[in-house]
């Protein structure tokens, strides 16, 4: 089945799922559609320790072996039809593509290194690649699992249905539950286009988990628990939501409560069929300072996620995207394993043990991943631990 076509600008469409009255009420527009993707099993997918899954590869970063990722993020496009102000990736909108033939050179590369899943995303969009359909189903041939982070305008015919044949999970970055602040954030007209891309994915998925994302800043911090609402509506899996933070100027105090109570109500809707996952709420994050001290002795995170920018630049880590000191080098001149056994790696990476990198994942940017790999890796790499052999 074919998804909808849908005009670019449909501003006159239909509204968004709920809306907020005067009053403060939240309304919902229509039922909930149901919890998109199989019934819950056993296994928690959105756990940070999934990483242990993976021991073999963790013992030989402890011992300081070479090891390939377990993921590889790779970004199709440096092009973005969105203007999202707080880009994490804004400084690689500078306009390159994968070369397809090149793309699915490389994944057949990662797969005889024993990478195990493939993360498309930004960089720019993903889906502004003119042929974003094929590299899914690439990935997917090659064995590989497969993730899409999209902001879910989806403007290439069938893209929504590609996604639900490949795709383990879908990640829609909305940051908004109206149309007028998806507007304002995101710069563009295209909410409820993007509703109807997440009700087909939702509605026809088998097995694809859709969940939405949403960072908070002040313009829609008072839409949180309208925005969970409106994901569960959708039928989606969960909503993720998050703070932004900018180390140049921190949130106003009255905006950092009102984004907690917010965030505290939504947690509330969080159920075996809906989950509300929440970021960086806590004091830890919103009252972090960036020029706090790296608490770990390496970074070692990087040793299991790839990095690959749509200049096919390889990078440190997802937060230095576009920042071209911190590539390994590039795969339109050099194969993934030529670059990720070089000495290039080995140098850059030693720069960001020192520090070299700014730390972006520190300060109350995020409660990264990053942070639990190195919490684990670098306990591990202790010569002494005490009490080892208590648990």
């Amino acid at each position: 089945m074919s998804p909808p076509v849908l005009p670019a600008d449909d501003t006159t469409l239909r509204p968004a799922a709920c809306s907020v009255a005067p009053d403060g009420e939240i309304r919902i527009l229509r039922p909930a559609a149901g919890r998109s993707g199989p019934p819950a099993q056993e296994g928690e997918p959105f756990s940070p320790y999934k990483i242990l899954n993976h021991f073999d590869r963790i013992q030989a970063v402890v011992a300081g072996e070479l090891v390939y990722p377990v993921t590889v993020e790779v970004d199709p496009s440096n092009k973005c039809n969105h203007r999202c102000q707080w880009c994490v990736s804004a400084q690689s909108h500078t306009g390159e593509q994968l070369e397809y033939e090149r793309f699915v050179e490389l994944i057949a590369e990662l797969e005889t290194q024993q990478v195990r899943s493939i993360v498309l995303k930004g960089g720019g969009e993903p889906t502004v690649h003119p042929q974003i359909n094929e590299m899914l189903r690439a990935c997917a041939d090659h064995g590989l699992a497969v993730g899409l982070i999209t902001n879910g305008s989806m403007p290439r015919e069938g893209t929504p249905q590609a996604a639900l044949d490949t795709a383990d999970w879908v990640r829609v970055s909305l940051d908004a539950a109206l149309p007028a602040t998806h507007r304002l954030i995101h710069g563009t007209t295209d909410f409820n286009r993007i509703l109807r891309n997440i009700e087909y994915l939702t509605t026809h998925s088998n097995r694809t988990v859709v969940g939405l994302n949403f960072v908070a800043d002040q313009r829609n911090h008072r839409e949180i628990v309208a925005f969970a609402q409106l994901a569960r509506s959708l039928g989606t899996a969960y909503a993720s939501i998050r703070c932004v933070f900018n180390p140049e100027a921190a949130l106003p105090v009255e905006i950092r409560e009102e984004m907690r109570r917010q965030a505290t109500v939504a947690k509330r809707l969080d159920n075996h069929q809906f989950r509300v996952l929440l970021g960086n709420f806590t004091d830890q994050y919103l009252n972090a300072d960036p020029r706090q001290a790296f608490p770990w002795r390496r970074c070692l995170g990087p040793n299991l996620v790839g990095v690959i920018g749509a200049d096919g630049e390889v990078y440190a880590c997802c937060f230095l995207r576009g920042n071209e000191s911190f590539s390994f080098g590039n795969v339109n001149d050099q194969s993934f394993e030529a670059i990720w056994t070089g000495s290039r790696r080995r140098e850059v990476m030693a720069r960001v043990d020192q520090g070299a990198c700014g730390r972006a994942c520190m300060g109350g940017m995020t409660s990264s991943r990053y942070n639990t790999y190195n919490d684990i890796l670098n306990y591990l790499m202790l010569e002494e631990k005490q009490h080892a052999d208590f648990i």
